[in-house]
């Protein structure tokens, strides 16, 4: 997605609204794949400094669950905002910021979201909490060697 500045014044915003294609994400197919392009609304404004780029940018993924290895889908919608300072080009391209913006919103561990009671909506398996567990996971014996350090003066 492309602007030229000498579209945009301060008077009257530039409105862009289309779509890029999936695969300028870039994703890696074994992990995560783009179902749909990415959409995307912005209204470009200039002001004394420069220009700035605002508005939202969304599409669906496909992810591999962390938990269960299976596909499920995760909607991504992402804020767009870009301030462009400075002497500026005949033209900027909004892509690979559009691009950085939804990877940012992907969760740095995909799993699907389990149903009330614990079950993986793809698989159908029951997950259970892990057990609470009480006191310090350190036994006494290391608080005890630890103690014993002198610091060097």
């Amino acid at each position: 997605m492309i602007f030229a500045p000498s579209q945009v014044t301060e008077d009257e915003p530039l409105h862009l609204e289309g779509e890029l294609p999936a695969d300028v994400l870039g994703l890696d197919a074994a992990m995560a794949r783009a179902e749909q392009p990415v959409r995307v609304e912005l209204v470009v404004t200039k002001d004394e400094d420069g220009y700035v780029a605002s508005g939202w940018a969304q599409t669906k993924l496909s992810l591999v669950c962390g938990r269960c290895t299976e596909w499920f889908p995760l909607p991504v919608r992402a804020k767009v905002e870009h301030v462009f300072e400075g002497p500026q080009p005949s033209s900027i391209d909004l892509t690979p910021f559009l691009r950085e913006d939804i990877l940012l919103e992907l969760p740095l561990n995909a799993v699907c979201q389990l149903g009330a009671d614990g079950r993986c909506p793809v698989t159908g398996e029951l997950y259970q909490p892990l057990p609470e567990t009480s006191g310090s996971l350190v036994s006494e014996e290391v608080w005890e060697a630890l103690s014993k350090i002198k610091p060097k003066k």
